[in-house]
């Protein structure tokens, strides 16, 4: 086998997050009263991966990230400002149920587990991780999760990845694969972790970072050929 231990990104790589997402700002929305749309998704969308960013360069915390990304977004769409809060509380209790997967997660994780150790490694909310995972069953497939509000550290840094490795303990980073679908965030992170990446890139995305990940796949399955 190439690797024996799997890091795995959790929203988009193997949890359907944009689905989540969407209803769960939908339904906020409706329960204030204010009109959704699909330009209330984009624009929130686009505050909340700049938000997200400040907070992987280390300019920001994740409290930052969960406050601001609302309230840029309300300023952007010229809606009261005193909603902004009200929405995010909101939003975060309904994505703890938006319990959807990537096609075919849960059959690849099935497979691989039975010869590599799997590891979850993201930068999302702990509380939201956790809900989520329990509730779709994907837990069960990972020895360990490894969340940033926890390790003190977020990915990309090198640090957010010394701290997994000491507690995976046994590393060979040879051997050590990061699956995700950050650019920014997971491949930039196996790099600076000096480990092989792969690009979970379904939509076809342009990469215009200077990130070069080791592979790049558009579907889950195509990590059986990798890792085996």
């Amino acid at each position: 086998m190439r690797y024996d231990i799997l890091l795995f990104d959790a929203d988009n790589t193997i949890l359907d997050f944009d689905k989540a997402e969407a209803q769960a700002l939908k339904e906020a929305f409706c329960d204030l009263g204010l009109k959704f749309s699909q330009n209330v998704l984009n624009i929130y969308r686009q505050k909340n991966i700049e938000q997200w960013q400040l907070f992987e360069q280390g300019k920001q915390t994740k409290e930052e990230v969960l406050s601001n990304r609302f309230i840029e977004t309300f300023k952007a769409l010229q809606l009261p400002a005193e909603y902004a809060n009200r929405t995010g509380d909101l939003y975060e209790r309904y994505l703890m149920q938006g319990f959807y997967i990537v096609p075919h997660a849960e059959n690849v994780l099935s497979e691989l587990q039975k010869q590599c150790r799997l590891y979850l490694v993201s930068n999302g909310v702990l509380a939201i991780q956790i809900s989520r995972m329990k509730g779709i069953g994907l837990d069960k497939y990972f020895l360990m999760r490894f969340v940033s509000e926890e390790v003190g550290y977020p990915k990309p840094q090198k640090e957010y990845f010394d701290y997994c490795f000491k507690k995976i303990g046994d590393v060979d980073k040879s051997k050590v694969l990061m699956i995700g679908d950050s650019l920014t965030s997971d491949i930039q992170g196996g790099i600076n972790a000096g480990i092989d990446t792969c690009w979970f890139n379904p939509k076809h995305y342009i990469n215009r970072t200077l990130s070069k990940p080791t592979f790049e796949i558009e579907d889950l399955r195509q990590l059986l050929e990798i890792v085996y």
